[in-house]
């Protein structure tokens, strides 16, 4: 193998560098006219490509371009084919597509200023977001930011928990994860003994000893601590109830409600009473329902002594007070206090009697008249007199015998001063005062 000499290998070495720098001067000369030539037009920076830095204003357009005295070309890097996109284009649609998806990230968070080592003033005080998404035009400040925001598009999740089969795009969602499994919770809050797992959630729990609601309903003065219960109620205004049953045609506003609703399908009751065997569908029913063993009434009429276990029977009770009875009979003037009871006098109308005897044939308006009718059936008589040893079915018919031993006759005769421990026994004395009976009183006897 023969070798040159020195001064050859330089001078051969000299023109390649030249060569070198001749073709990458020819390809920015081609390109600094045709964009002069035509009009202009934004490029996107291949990803790893760091744009250079724009001419100053002093300094006019030039048409070709000079290297340095005493400075050399740099070396050309050679890359791999498919190593990274040539750069292209955009046409006006997706110009505006990316300069509209940047405005609304403007809009959404505020940018942080940059760490950079150039002046405060400068362009350099901010990062440069050189890396585009090709699926959204999203433009990220280095390589890492892009590769885990394309996961979102491809749905890949990178990071599984060890424990159960949940994964996430990022490495810290997957921390933040497991902190649920070791019962961990790292935030605390300095105005109570509340912990959480995340930092937001300490924050958003912060706003309630402060008593700031941030979200604001435009609809209304309703005002809100967190963002999904402004969304949430914002349906109640447009009407729409997002969450369908499967099973039947029930909606609703929220899938906390479509969910509760489900158990009455399956036929499900988690909650359970530790007292008892009743379960329940929701665990509101079960804090009522633990309210019959514990004895304690918490809701008080304002205008008697008594009280109720639940808000409802409360305001139903308050009724008798005002003497309002909002449920009125179409088919008649009567009116209830209660929906039970008109429900109940409706039977009246219809002639319906839905409770049958399983033991002779009689039919009843109320179950409480089945109830009270089977005792008759059965020989059993619950309502015994404690002055004597009688015992009875109804305990009507015990108030009314208890009256005998006291001596109270509290059905008075308007006619005459004749008094009588029974209703019907007034009612049968009225007839000798319109003449359809004959008077047996002491009054009409000589």
């Amino acid at each position: 193998m023969s070798h040159l000499p020195s001064s050859s290998v330089r001078d051969h070495m000299k023109w390649a560098g030249l060569l070198g720098c001749e073709a990458v001067l020819s390809s920015m000369a081609l390109m600094q006219a045709s964009s002069m030539a035509a009009p202009p037009k934004k490029m996107m920076a291949p990803l790893g490509h760091v744009p250079q830095q724009r001419e100053g204003p002093d300094r006019g357009p030039q048409s070709h371009m000079i290297l340095p005295s005493g400075m050399s070309c740099p070396p050309l890097l050679i890359r791999k084919e498919g190593e990274f996109q040539a750069p292209r284009l955009l046409d006006e649609k997706e110009m505006r597509a990316n300069e509209d998806m940047q405005q609304k990230k403007k809009n959404r968070k505020s940018v942080a200023p940059c760490k950079g080592t150039g002046d405060e003033n400068g362009p350099s005080s901010k990062v440069q977001k050189n890396f585009i998404c090709d699926h959204c035009y999203g433009a990220f400040r280095s390589g890492y930011h892009l590769k885990r925001h394309i996961l979102i598009h491809t749905g890949e999740k990178p990071y599984a928990c060890a424990v159960c089969d949940m994964r996430f795009i990022q490495r810290y969602h997957l921390e933040r994860h497991s902190l649920i499994h070791t019962g961990v919770k790292p935030y605390a809050c300095s105005m109570c003994d509340m912990r959480f797992f995340q930092r937001y959630h300490l924050e958003r729990h912060r706003l309630t000893h402060t008593g700031v609601k941030p979200y604001a309903c435009s609809m209304c003065d309703m005002r809100f601590f967190q963002r999904y219960h402004l969304a949430r109620h914002s349906l109640t205004h447009t009407g729409v109830k997002p969450y369908a049953c499967s099973m039947c045609d029930m909606k609703f506003f929220q899938r906390y409600h479509l969910a509760r609703h489900s158990l009455t399908h399956t036929g499900v009751k988690p909650y359970a009473c530790s007292m008892c065997d009743m379960r329940f569908f929701q665990r509101y029913h079960l804090a009522r329902h633990t309210l019959t063993h514990t004895g304690v009434k918490p809701y008080a009429c304002s205008m008697c002594d008594m009280r109720f276990f639940q808000r409802y029977h409360l305001a139903r009770h308050s009724l008798t007070h005002t003497g309002v009875k909002p449920y009125a009979c179409t088919m008649c003037d009567m009116r209830f206090i209660q929906r039970y009871q008109l429900e109940r006098h409706s039977l009246t109308h219809t002639g319906v009697k839905p409770y049958a005897c399983t033991m002779c044939d009689k039919r009843f308006f109320q179950r409480y008249h089945l109830a009270r009718h089977s005792l008759t059936h059965m020989g059993v008589k619950p309502y015994a007199c404690t002055m004597c040893d009688m015992k009875f079915f109804q305990r009507y018919h015990l108030a009314r015998h208890s009256l005998t031993h006291t001596g109270v006759k509290p059905f008075a005769c308007t006619m005459c001063d004749m008094r009588f421990v029974q209703r019907y026994h007034l009612a049968r004395h009225s007839l000798t005062h319109t003449g359809m009976r004959q008077c047996t009183c002491p009054c009409h006897i000589l």
